[in-house]
């Protein structure tokens, strides 16, 4: 087919090489899109008065979004041949309406593992100056003369080993895994929703690119909307599962509270959570018609610690991902920091 993207191959790429500059604005429509593509209906992204009453000074954008602009930066460089294999994402301040996102990056190394050529991308998204994220992405691409890139594939692994310091009252918590399954099939719809998002038309994601690899071939869904497939339904989601709607406090869950839900552990005496630290890598292609379940549960918790926005703990969690033949087609480790203490809730 002809194509508009580069055809890079891991041949042609050299440690050092730089990427080209993203120029994205952010506007309000921009976090319509995002709402529309990752089902995210937290109120941080789309409740101005929400987040200013908490010192924020606007509505922000979420990790997917994040998430998926470096995912679309990635292959807008080398093509849609490559794949992404792993992105770890680090959110260090905000993205609001009036702000420009400016994506960078650099080549920082290259290897041949197997059969799989890879390249390490560090790239970072600045705004006025301010670093407001940075993401190690892993891009497997193509050897000259061959258009086969391997799909990644994931095998269940133990967690590491906790912080030595980790408080007992989240240490009772590590054997403790909850589950559920997306609400929803992947559809093509919601595959669109996300690549409007990101603005990325990588052709993959619209069947219009023929993968020499692919036994199967059509759609597939970006690597970077793994999170997106199991969110709640929208009338389910917000930041109290019995009543999700924070400008409606008591107007009920609909048709009823979700009975499966992301882990749910807070650190006691906690009233605010942000993610600060997000480790993803994709195994099986997700495809229209897949449906995700996942499973998650905390490994680690730090000691109280001194942060910007007051003391807090790092949580951190993991969410395994697998289709309906039992594939595993992601696994993330999210950091959150657990914030807003009580010191007499969080010292009982």
């Amino acid at each position: 087919m002809k194509c508009k993207y580069p055809m890079l191959t891991w041949d042609d790429v050299q440690d050092g090489d730089a990427l080209a500059e993203l120029r994205y604005p952010i506007s309000i429509k921009t976090l319509m899109l995002e709402i529309m593509g990752t089902r995210d209906f937290a109120p941080y992204h789309h409740n101005q008065a929400y987040t200013r009453a908490r010192g924020i000074r606007d509505v922000f954008t979420n990790t997917m979004f994040y998430q998926g602009l470096f995912g679309r930066f990635a292959t807008d460089w080398s093509g849609p041949k490559s794949k992404i294999y792993s992105l770890d994402l680090r959110m260090r301040d905000q993205l609001c309406p009036g702000d420009v996102a400016l994506v960078t990056g650099t080549v920082s190394g290259k290897r041949l593992d197997g059969n799989a050529s890879t390249v390490l991308l560090d790239c970072r998204i600045l705004s006025d100056e301010r670093t407001v994220a940075t993401a190690g992405v892993v891009l497997a691409m193509p050897r000259t003369g061959s258009d086969v890139v391997p799909d990644p594939r994931l095998n269940p692994q133990e967690p590491a080993d906790p912080d030595p310091a980790m408080p007992e009252v989240a240490r009772r918590q590590l054997s403790r895994r909850t589950s559920r399954i997306s609400p929803y099939p992947v559809s093509e719809a919601q595959i669109g929703y996300f690549c409007e998002m990101a603005r990325d038309g990588n052709p993959r994601y619209t069947g219009d690119f023929q993968d020499d690899g692919d036994p199967v071939g059509g759609i597939t869904a970006p690597p970077a909307s793994l999170m997106i497939w199991c969110q709640s339904k929208a009338t389910q989601d917000g930041l109290d599962a019995d009543h999700p709607d924070v400008d409606l406090a008591d107007e009920p869950a609909w048709p009823e509270v979700q009975s499966t839900r992301p882990f749910d552990f807070r650190f006691p005496g906690t009233s605010e959570v942000i993610v600060e630290h997000v480790r993803s890598e994709y195994g099986a292609p997700i495809r229209p018609g897949d449906r995700l379940s996942a499973t998650s549960g905390i490994v680690d918790c730090s000691p109280r610690r001194e942060t910007k926005l007051g003391p807090g703990y790092f949580v951190s969690y993991e969410e395994v991902f697998r289709n309906q033949r039992d594939e595993i087609v992601g696994r993330i480790v999210l950091d959150g920091l657990n914030y807003g203490v009580d010191d007499a809730v969080a010292a009982s």
